[in-house]
């Protein structure tokens, strides 16, 4: 099934479509905000946005889910992980935010994922100055993020190693990313200060919650549950296993991207035990690179279904 999928264009395009006009359909009926307590100032302000004007916060969140969608097509196809076009990463991505219900109930995560995607979109090869303007806008934007979701402050140290792992490791460079990401700190310090709502804003950081997932009574979980959350940390690691296994035998340059690839996909599990939200919709954080992994396995050959079965047991352990 997994083979005709990845060659059939035609029939990933009428999937595609009839995912989206689904995942459409479920925002504009029936998301909600979730994780508000304890969450990050812009996130509390979004969700008191959300509930003076619903429809035109909900058209937002459809905005930055299509965006999602094409920045995974498009860092999919720029790092060559299929050797043709294909859309099944956005499938795979809208097929597990249906499932978990991450559509109806939005999480910080969604926009920690929306930052994450433009950050590893951006092109930090070519000349200097391309370089250090991109490294630049990149610490602003991880600022951005953690000003929705906390968590996204690991997409700091996801690229101060992106940076060491590509050879851009020059002091220089993660001097204008951490300047970047103060800078935009700086500016709310100003903002509030000059409004008179600086206490305000400082009693917003003292009530940011983080190891939300300690609230998650693990032990209480059935055993269905638990069985799918060994599951899919099994299946997360030999993904990870896999591929740089399999990029070993690659040229140079593919190499890299698939080691770049799985040590985000490694620090992007920090994420959960920084988040404020508990269990199930920590694994939020996983959705990219779980759809990317599951995008990629589609392309390889097993026998007797290995990669069929696979497959449908990661997709049954994020519903269950």
């Amino acid at each position: 099934m997994l083979r005709f999928l990845n060659k059939n264009i035609a029939f990933q395009w009428v999937l595609f479509l009839g995912l989206l006009i689904l995942s459409i359909y479920n925002i504009i009926t029936r998301t909600q905000l979730e994780g508000v307590q304890g969450a990050a100032f812009l996130y509390i302000k979004f969700s008191f946005l959300f509930s003076q004007h619903e429809l035109l916060c909900k058209c937002i969140i459809i905005i930055v889910l299509l965006l999602q969608l094409w920045l995974m097509q498009y860092y999919y196809k720029k790092n060559e992980y299929a050797s043709k076009t294909t859309l099944l990463p956005a499938c795979f991505y809208l097929s597990i935010l249906l499932l978990t219900k991450s559509l109806t109930a939005i999480s910080p995560f969604f926009f920690s994922l929306f930052f994450f995607l433009i950050i590893i979109c951006l092109d930090f090869a070519g000349t200097s100055v391309k370089l250090k303007n991109n490294v630049f806008w990149t610490g602003m934007l991880i600022a951005l993020a953690t000003c929705f979701d906390i968590s996204s402050v690991i997409l700091l140290i996801l690229m101060i190693v992106t940076l060491v792992i590509n050879q851009y490791s020059q002091i220089k460079e993660i001097g204008i990313l951490l300047f970047g990401f103060g800078i935009l700190y700086f500016y709310f310090f100003f903002y509030y200060f000059l409004t008179s709502n600086f206490k305000e804003w400082l009693f917003s950081f003292q009530e940011i919650k983080i190891m939300g997932v300690l609230n998650s009574n693990i032990a209480n979980f059935p055993l269905l549950t638990l069985c799918s959350l060994v599951a899919l940390c099994i299946i997360y690691i030999f993904f990870i296993v896999k591929f740089k296994l399999m990029s070993d035998v690659k040229v140079v340059k593919q190499r890299d991207r698939i080691v770049t690839l799985n040590t985000r996909a490694f620090l992007m599990v920090a994420c959960i035990f920084i988040s404020n939200s508990s269990y199930p919709n920590i694994l939020g954080y996983l959705f990219v690179h779980i759809s990317i992994y599951l995008a990629m396995l589609a392309q390889e050959k097993s026998p007797l279904y290995i990669n069929e079965l696979i497959t449908i047991i990661m997709i049954a352990a994020l519903w269950l």
